[in-house]
């Protein structure tokens, strides 16, 4: 997610809303919505008094099945950490971080005690740290990508306010060697797939709720897909055309959403941008239940309307439509109405 979406990003899921660093707080639901929220707080140390902090953490990083020497550092003379973890099913979790700096090693003592054959990839939220893996040094800036091998040794350090997420998920789901991912962890901007991957982890878990179901095991599906495409480009594996063509369609998806706001976007510059024909890209469609112009405009419509709801009347109608790539204020107005039996300007009165 690079640039300035990613700087949206954290504006709207990273907040301080009582203080300076104590209270460095992201918008994650808390425990006692375990039973109902995609994301759950585990721990927010900025609630325990100061004495309490780092032991908590420790403690909470103590009990896990990937053993590392962990340590936390403090900005300003505070200290304050945050952990939410996301179960997505089929064997694969999200975890979030932020607060002040940490370090997390896995030496080769680490190692002896458990290696298990596992993949992380993580996004750097914000802040930056620095990370040494599989043979490469690494600066890992707001807005990057760093793959871990559970099997290598790894030393990851940050020292002022940062937050990062990774998704964690076995081998066997991946379905590549342990080498490939080796060898893809210190090139992964060398995939073309690095600013799709990105923007995809960012996201996950921040949509709101996915009920138990078709829905959550395809995410965690496309979730896998991707990673995978990611890392056998990345690594110049052989098997990089099958997993470019599994992903195909998500990248496809990937690439429409970027360019909602583009009035110009139509199925010539689609197929164009990922080199194949306009027919074949109506085939790969025609699989969603829709067709392209179709889901176009309703992803259009559901950003309007988030919009008009969450900024209410100091954005004009008129700025929502150039946003959202309507051509017209008044094209925008009979799609939306057509759509929810509202209008824009009454809905956004309502919000």
């Amino acid at each position: 997610m690079p640039g300035a979406a990613l700087r949206r990003f954290v504006a709207e899921h990273v907040r301080r809303p009582g203080g300076p660093l104590d209270n460095l707080l992201t918008t994650l639901p808390r425990g006692r919505d375990r039973g109902r929220c995609r994301v759950v707080v585990v721990l927010d140390t900025g609630l325990l008094p100061v004495r309490e902090r780092m032991e908590a953490a420790q403690d909470l990083l103590a009990d896990t099945e990937i053993p590392s020497i962990n340590q936390f550092g403090s900005v300003a003379g505070q200290l304050w950490h945050r952990f939410a973890v996301w179960d997505m099913g089929s064997g694969i979790h999200v975890t979030q971080v932020v607060g002040t700096g940490m370090s997390v090693l896995r030496g080769t003592k680490q190692l002896r005690i458990a290696a298990p054959e596992r993949v992380g990839i993580g996004v750097q939220l914000t802040g930056s740290g620095t990370f040494s893996h599989c043979g490469a040094e690494q600066v890992i800036s707001m807005g990057e990508l760093s793959l871990t091998d559970g099997t290598s040794t790894s030393d990851y350090s940050s020292t002022g306010i940062g937050g990062s997420k990774v998704v964690i998920f076995d081998y066997d789901q991946l379905a590549l060697p342990v080498e490939t991912v080796r060898r893809a962890a210190p090139r992964l901007k060398s995939s073309p797939l690095y600013g799709v991957v990105t923007a995809h982890i960012a996201a996950l878990g921040e949509a709101g709720d996915i009920e138990p179901g078709p829905a959550g095991i395809m995410l965690a599906s496309a979730t896998v897909q991707l990673i995978r495409a990611l890392i056998t480009t990345a690594a110049a594996d052989p098997r990089q055309r099958e997993a470019l063509h599994d992903s195909l369609y998500l990248r496809i998806a990937a690439y429409v959403e970027q360019h909602l706001g583009d009035p110009s976007l139509n199925a010539d510059q689609i197929a164009r941008a990922h080199n194949i024909s306009v027919r074949h890209l109506y085939n790969i469609w025609s699989a969603s239940g829709t067709t392209l112009s179709q889901w176009i405009i309703g992803a259009r419509l559901e950003g309007a309307r988030a919009d008009l709801a969450r900024l209410g009347r100091s954005i004009s109608i008129a700025a929502v439509a150039r946003r959202w790539g309507f051509a017209s204020p008044a094209h925008f107005a009979r799609r939306f109405r057509n759509a929810y039996g509202i209008s824009p300007r009454d809905w956004q009165q309502a919000h």
